[in-house]
């Protein structure tokens, strides 16, 4: 069961891209680093894979 004010907040968003021409996420790197992809400097990063 969700709550009523997460509901709402999650009709409203829902409406807002809906209406929306573009939608673009801004995430930052715990999003990816949470599902296994290695950010920047980590081990198997793009720092590790490229010449400075």
């Amino acid at each position: 069961m969700i709550a009523p004010d997460l509901e709402t907040a999650i009709d409203q968003l829902q409406e807002l891209v809906d209406g929306a021409r573009v939608v673009v996420p801004f995430t930052g790197a715990g999003i990816s680093t949470e599902c296994g992809i290695p950010d920047f400097r980590s081990p198997g990063g793009l720092w590790t894979k490229n010449k400075p």
